[in-house]
């Protein structure tokens, strides 16, 4: 079957809460046959106080009981950096779209657990973007998947094959390291296969701020400098989520560890967290009986050589950043976005079995419609 071939633009806002990326994809949802303009909006130094105090009640609420108020103060933030974000990038290249992909602001996500489904909750409403843009927005795209049973997460995995289809490669991972890391799978035989692995950038970025050392370690310099905790690391790895079957899914603040840090010095308590994303990724890579040649980093901690170097010594095969590739690691979840509302908006599936648990594969998103202007009532 022949689908709609579209240019679609993608938007995402990972829990690192550094800001929005803005990425325009040309694809049918099948098939990527180019990349258009990409922009980066980053959230002020305010507007990232109010999503992670949004963030710390949303922890506190777990979906029980009336909603934290912040969450409307929060929202409207979203909303406005998303607008903004499309905004820049139509008027800076001038591009036509004729759909958004809007993922919103993850505050809180919950896996299944004990037979019953999981919850996630993103803030933002693709309707007011709609309304604001007069451009169809599709959003919500996790909530179908764990209303059947799915982990909702990781989405970008059907992506990642079309990319990796692309660049004619297989027997490959790739791995995203955002707050927290996952990694899809896909073998000689096609199937693609992914999880959450655990800890991305989100408990080094929390050290390094706690030691009032900045937002984040640039390139790896502190975790370079210290001394990992590797009894430390042994200990983190027996938690719940690390005995659980892939695929799974984690909140950004299930690995929130640095209440057992006291006492390491900040270089060595940013080298043992580093440490932690790389033997985390090591520990799922294991749970699957295949063997892969590489993998190829994307996200926020690609650009950390702490974390490179421990990935390369830790997964023992080829370990290379988007950009050898030929992709561009920063821009990737925004394009994977792109492509799963186009996906969303054919009824094409968005998780499968081997990539979030669902036990059928699913399609889902909702979708937020342009006003039609063109539209007149005589009536009126």
């Amino acid at each position: 079957m022949k689908y709609r071939r579209t240019k679609t633009l993608g938007l995402m806002s990972g829990t690192s809460l550094d800001g929005v990326d803005a990425a325009i994809l040309d694809t049918d949802g099948e098939t990527i046959f180019g990349f258009g303009a990409t922009h980066f909006r980053p959230y002020s130094a305010d507007e990232r106080q109010i999503l992670y105090t949004a963030t710390q009640a949303a922890l506190k609420w777990n979906f029980t009981g009336p909603p934290p108020n912040i969450f409307s103060h929060a929202e409207a933030i979203v909303h406005q950096a998303h607008i903004e974000a499309v905004q820049t990038l139509m008027d800076k290249r001038g591009e036509v779209v004729s759909l958004i992909g809007f993922h919103g602001q993850t505050v809180l996500h919950r896996p299944p657990e004990c037979g019953r489904n999981g919850k996630t909750l993103q803030l933002g409403d693709g309707q007011v973007l709609a309304d604001t843009l007069g451009i169809d927005v599709v959003y919500d795209f996790r909530t179908a998947d764990m209303k059947a049973g799915g982990q909702g997460a990781p989405l970008a995995p059907l992506y990642h094959k079309a990319l990796l289809k692309r660049a004619n490669i297989s027997n490959a991972a790739v791995l995203n390291i955002g707050g927290v890391s996952n990694i899809t799978l896909m073998g000689n035989d096609g199937v693609i296969r992914a999880s959450d692995c655990g800890p991305g950038n989100g408990p080094l970025d929390a050290w390094m701020e706690k030691c009032g050392l900045g937002a984040y370690d640039k390139d790896g310099k502190c975790a370079l400098s210290g001394t990992p905790d590797f009894a430390l690391i042994e200990v983190w790895l027996r938690a719940d989520f690390f005995t659980k079957p892939v695929p799974k899914s984690a909140d950004r603040w299930d690995f929130d560890v640095l209440a057992d840090m006291t006492g390491l010095s900040p270089q060595d308590g940013a080298a043992t967290l580093a440490a932690y994303c790389a033997f985390s990724v090591e520990h799922t890579l294991d749970k699957y009986t295949q063997d892969i040649d590489i993998i190829i980093i994307c996200g926020g901690g690609r650009k950390n050589s702490a974390i490179m170097a421990a990935l390369k010594e830790q997964c023992k095969v080829r370990v290379v950043v988007a950009e050898t590739i030929g992709w561009n690691g920063d821009d990737l979840e925004a394009q994977a976005f792109a492509f799963l509302a186009a996906r969303s908006a054919q009824g094409l599936s968005l998780s499968t079995p081997e990539t979030t648990g669902v036990p059928t594969p699913m399609t889902g998103g909702c979708v937020g419609r342009k006003i039609d202007y063109s539209i007149r009532s005589g009536s009126l």
